[in-house]
């Protein structure tokens, strides 16, 4: 099934659905008051509304997060499955039909590493399970602080593949894996600083809670992902051998420090001691 025709059918409330907060034309969603959008992801957008009159976002597309997907499991990250309802929303995606060709950009609100969330929703909305598995070659992700970037990315993803594109902004992050690890490492923990100074002031911490979980998730699924497609890796360091690659990947992803679920309800603001850490199988 073609990009266009899945995310079509994610329904918003003007059509009785709960899929999503808006899916329709790029232009109507600008023309929305109180919108609320970020001021760059504003002038990005109104920048591709006027060279691609025919995009259409859907944006807040909910989605449940997979408990079968292999690397879900692996991950051991069990607090990710505590979280009821559809927890994962893909902030925006901008999709088109243009010259026979449909592509779709996924666009994250920049902030610190937010990149790595990018690259994270990626993995999700294109692994095992997901209505967008056969259209992974087609889905570009994007985070970034420049407007004229992310719509010159919009109009590459017509004429470039998907992946060498996408390829391409990686090496504009992070030179290597060793880079992208220590940048998670980073994210995380700012995560982590967030979350405490953020959650005691809550009289309702759920939607705060729900969110740090995923971030959490998202940094710990990149890592792990992104080590497992890494033939180069595989060869050099593992010898062929993917159970060594596998077991690395999962090391790689415990890296992740993260704030448990249950410390997160009832946190005053200060550190646990001693640092949280997902605890291995047995």
């Amino acid at each position: 099934m073609a990009i266009e025709m899945i995310l079509e059918q994610q329904l918003d409330s003007r059509h009785g659905g709960e899929d999503c907060l808006f899916n329709g034309f790029l232009e109507d969603y600008l023309n929305l008051e109180d919108l609320g959008l970020d001021p760059i992801l504003e002038e990005a957008f109104k920048i591709i509304r006027d060279q691609n009159p025919n995009t259409r976002i859907c944006a807040g597309m909910k989605a449940d997060i997979n408990r079968d997907a292999i690397s879900n499991q692996i991950i051991r990250y069990k607090d990710i499955f505590k979280l009821t309802g559809k927890a994962l929303t893909y902030p925006y995606i901008l999709y088109e039909r243009k010259n026979d060709e449909e592509r779709a950009l996924l666009v994250v609100p920049y902030e610190e590493y937010s990149y790595l969330f990018a690259k994270g929703y990626y993995y999700c909305m294109t692994e095992p399970g997901s209505p967008l598995l056969d259209c992974k070659n087609e889905i570009v992700a994007v985070s970034s602080d420049d407007p004229a970037w992310i719509a010159r990315t919009y109009e590459e993803m017509f004429v470039k593949k998907a992946g060498a594109l996408q390829r391409g902004i990686d090496h504009s992050f992070f030179a290597n894996y060793e880079e992208l690890k220590d940048k998670a490492v980073k994210a995380a923990e700012i995560q982590k600083e967030k979350a405490y100074a953020e959650l005691p002031a809550l009289e309702d911490r759920t939607p705060a809670i729900y969110k740090y979980v995923v971030n959490w998730f998202l940094l710990k699924k990149v890592l792990y992902v992104q080590y497992m497609v890494n033939k180069d890796i595989l060869n050099r360091v593992h010898e062929g051998n993917v159970k060594k690659q596998r077991n690395q990947a999962k090391l790689n992803a415990d890296d992740v420090q993260f704030i448990s679920f249950s410390e997160m309800w009832r946190t005053d603001g200060t550190p646990a001691v001693p640092e949280t850490r997902e605890p291995a199988e047995e």
